[in-house]
């Protein structure tokens, strides 16, 4: 088993991935409005950080490990997030909107979502791999929760205050915010964090061994896709809810930003709570029967979100806000599924390169959900996820037999 301090550090360096992307989201629109841009740029703002760290991120994450630590290249990654905080939050007092894309770009590239998965990989075995990440995941999604509730102390603390200027204010300080974060996690890596070992299916003396068969095995199954597929659909899930409800909470219920941002933290926490009771999910139902059951059940779920008249009563704001709780619920316990049937249905020397297609995955569903958040409508925002997860359980049901897990998996 992974030493206690770098198992914890990981499960931390998830939980600040979440928050770093997740902090801006109930205040980019008033920061887009304040340097003259619309609510597109404001979904753009969101989703750089996770586009870019699918798409650059995640491969050069991948070529740094190749020779360096895995000690050497989170130093590295931290101090770059440190970097990009820093100018987001500057870039109000210089008005530019590139600042803004740059420091939510380097901010994506940097954050080493990429180390979390190879490391529990590496060090947990095959056995308590599954709660592992499930925790893992509770404690990425706890994120959720954490970054709308503040949103909401910094803007309570700073109007108490008077504080208003074009260095510091509620657009401003989540970026100076995370700066001290991530310079606190950089020293906690330094001085905690250790390297994994290597799972012994993964040392040369096994590597030798390895048949012809085994080394001309493809990662590209019918199995591992369905996994792509259903982390896509997950993160896509999770941060389209939480753009969408920002969107209808401040623009068509007219709540305040406090108001908002407040009511997400409590949707999230409630979220994060349940996520992580779902990892007793593990010791009574099988993976591929519990992500099967888990995308019926989200699909079932979604049809709380449609609404057709242009009035809201308190009863229909309720079941909304119902509703969105428990999509988010159960498209976790997907994100969980998914996370961890990846390693366990490959050979064991294509773990490490299934759990980067996994990460691209999540971040491109991340990217996709925090630009369509910011257009969907009631009526559009249910069909997609309905539309989203009755696929999703079709190709689970057709192909589960193709999801076993590997004769040799560790």
């Amino acid at each position: 088993m992974a030493p206690l301090p770098s198992l914890c550090l990981v499960m931390y360096s998830g939980f600040l991935s979440t928050l770093a992307l997740d902090i801006v989201v109930t205040t980019v629109e008033e920061y887009s409005r304040r340097l003259g841009a619309g609510a597109l740029f404001s979904g753009l703002v969101i989703a750089l950080t996770p586009l870019l760290q699918g798409l650059i991120g995640v491969p050069l994450n991948r070529w740094m490990l190749k020779s360096a630590s895995m000690k050497t290249v989170s130093i590295l990654m931290a101090a770059g997030m440190v970097v990009g905080h820093i100018i987001y939050a500057l870039a109000g007092l210089m008005h530019s909107k590139l600042a803004v894309l740059f420091a939510r770009a380097l901010i994506g590239i940097c954050q080493f979502q990429l180390g979390a998965p190879i490391y529990i990989a590496d060090a947990v075995g095959v056995k308590r791999r599954t709660p592992v990440l499930f925790v893992y995941s509770a404690v990425a999604t706890s994120g959720l929760a954490v970054a709308p509730a503040i949103c909401g102390l910094i803007e309570t603390f700073l109007h108490e205050l008077r504080v208003h200027n074009l260095v510091l204010d509620s657009d401003t300080a989540p970026g100076w915010f995370m700066a001290i974060v991530y310079f606190l996690y950089l020293l906690k890596v330094v001085f905690f964090f250790e390297n994994p070992e290597k799972a012994r299916s993964q040392e040369p003396s096994h590597a030798a061994a390895e048949s012809p068969t085994e080394k001309r095995e493809s990662l590209w199954t019918t199995g591992i896709l369905l996994c792509l597929l259903a982390g896509f659909a997950s993160t896509m899930t999770n941060i389209g809810c939480m753009v969408y409800f920002t969107q209808l909470s401040q623009h068509t219920w007219h709540w305040s930003l406090a108001l908002s941002s407040w009511s997400l933290a409590g949707l999230m926490a409630v979220v994060c709570v349940l996520s992580l009771g779902s990892s007793r999910l593990v010791k009574l139902v099988e993976d591929r029967k519990g992500l099967q059951l888990s995308t019926l059940s989200t699909a079932i779920i979604s049809t709380l979100a449609f609404h057709f008249s242009s009035s809201w009563s308190a009863a229909t704001i309720t079941l909304t806000f119902v509703g969105l709780l428990l999509l988010q619920a159960t498209s976790c316990v997907v994100k969980n599924y998914a996370y961890a049937l990846t390693p366990k249905i490959v050979a064991p020397h294509l773990k490490d390169r299934a759990a980067s297609w996994l990460l691209l995955a999540l971040t491109l569903g991340r990217g996709v959900g925090a630009q369509v958040g910011v257009i969907f409508t009631p009526v559009s925002f249910a069909f997609t996820m309905l539309s989203t997860y009755l696929l999703l359980f079709t190709l689970v049901s057709v192909f589960r037999s193709r999801m076993k897990q590997h004769a040799k998996a560790v």
